[in-house]
This record gives structure tokens, sequence and C-alpha cells, in this order.
């Protein structure tokens, strides 16, 4: 769609009614979360989560890559983790860091 056609929309949009407004922003709105969505196939990473819950204490402090109940890579580093498992054929690995079971989890800043 070419600038002037997005231009002409936005001005027809500004001469609305509020209440009309607000359906064209609903409607916007709802279009967008539908493309975020997550996929209807759920990913099922339990026993990742288990691998890592048994070899907690041999990797805390550490970034590791699993698949399923076995370790792919594992460092210091989260991106070279990452890429070593993606070199040994996994596409899309799961990689996190592995926190010591007393650590609190990080939460953002």
């Amino acid at each position: 769609m070419a600038s002037a056609d997005v231009d002409r929309i936005i001005e027809e949009a500004r001469r609305l009614p509020p209440d009309e407004k607000r359906r064209l922003r609903e409607a916007l709105d709802r279009e967008e979360q539908a493309k975020v969505q997550p996929s209807d196939r759920a990913v099922d990473l339990s026993r990742e989560l288990r691998w890592i819950e048994e070899h907690r204490s041999e990797y805390a402090g550490q970034w590791v890559a699993v698949r399923g109940d076995r370790l792919l890579s594992n460092g210091t580093d989260g991106r070279e983790v990452y890429e070593a498992a993606r070199a040994a054929g996994d596409e899309r690995p799961f990689v996190t860091r592995v926190e010591s079971a007393n650590e609190l989890p990080f939460a953002g800043w």
C-alpha cells in the first residue's frame, strides 16, 4: 500500500466519531494480537527441565543447551553455547543459564 493511501486512511479515521474510532482501534488491536499469539502446538520442555533439575549442581552458573534428556553444549557464554548446539544439528536448541538451587532467579532491572 502506498504512503498516500495510508495518509488518506488516517485522515478519514480522524473524522470518525469517537465510538467509531474506538471500534477501529479495537479491530486493529485484535488483528495485531492475532499475529503474535503462540502457535496451537505448545512446546513440551518437560524432559529438558527435568534434565536441568537433575544436573543443576553440576552446571550451576553455566549456560546449557539441552534437547530432551541430552546435553548438547555448555559453557559460560550463552551465545557460544547456542551456536555449538546449532552446529551439532539442533535448529532450535533450548538454551538457559542454570541457577544454583539457592540462587534467586533473575527478574530484570
